[in-house]
């Protein structure tokens, strides 16, 4: 994976580590329309670099699978894939209850719940609860999985939290596993990861409705947002 590159020292500085961050990070939040071709010559321009680094980076986010590649037409961007976003999010459930299972996680009495009105907060809070439970597991290749698949279903993660009554679930939910870590009540706290994911995979369907719909609809040039995102890097 593309994450083994990026551990590299001076790589995010590099050319090609700065297109592929700015473009991945547009992919990933749904801020360009879908079918829309990635042209390497205009991103280049926007990102004041060669094409080569641009082509390569898009070569990779191809590989990757977040952009689709048509013999002789250049790169697209995808809609959001149901299946694609439930399998993602079943993978990162799977490592959870494998770790639970095996008693290789040691929840903290002071680790913090985030602010429940900070959206970002949250999802960032869940994204790397899920990450240091795989961390226990000293298996790159269980990391690196959990880490994709974060990356993958954030968009959606961010959308799902965006609704009262799911928000709600996931607050009280989130709580109640933590204390059943700190009492050391693994049956219970795996079937309180396999329901929380259950509930958000059920919930796939609709949010992805919801997220091609807002992508289609953006009222910003995506080429501006990416040329921003490009001066955040």
């Amino acid at each position: 994976m593309f994450r083994h590159q990026e551990d590299k020292l001076g790589w995010d500085q590099s050319k090609v580590g700065q297109a592929y961050k700015a473009l991945k990070n547009l992919v990933v939040n749904c801020q360009v329309p879908p079918c829309t071709r990635l042209d390497h010559t205009t991103i280049s321009k926007v990102l004041n670099t060669s094409v080569t680094p641009v082509r390569e980076a898009l070569i990779q986010l191809e590989t990757e699978g977040y952009i689709a590649s048509f013999l002789g037409t250049g790169y697209y961007t995808k809609k959001l894939d149901t299946k694609t976003l439930s399998d993602h999010l079943d993978s990162t459930n799977m490592v959870l209850k494998h770790v639970f299972r095996a008693n290789l996680y040691e929840h903290s009495k002071f680790a913090m719940l985030p602010s429940w009105t900070d959206y970002y907060g949250i999802r960032h809070f869940l994204q790397s609860f899920c990450e240091s439970v795989a961390e226990t597991t000293n298996n790159r290749r269980m990391e690196d999985l959990v880490h994709d698949c974060n990356i993958r279903t954030s968009y959606i993660r961010w959308l799902d939290l965006h609704q009262p009554e799911r928000l709600s679930c996931i607050r009280d939910d989130m709580s109640e596993l933590l204390e059943l870590l700190d009492n050391r009540d693994t049956d219970a706290a795996i079937a309180n990861v396999d329901r929380q994911f259950s509930a958000m995979i059920s919930t796939v369907p609709e949010l992805v409705l919801e997220g091609n719909r807002r992508a289609e609809n953006t009222k910003e040039s995506w080429l501006e947002t990416l040329s921003k995102l490009s001066v955040e890097s």
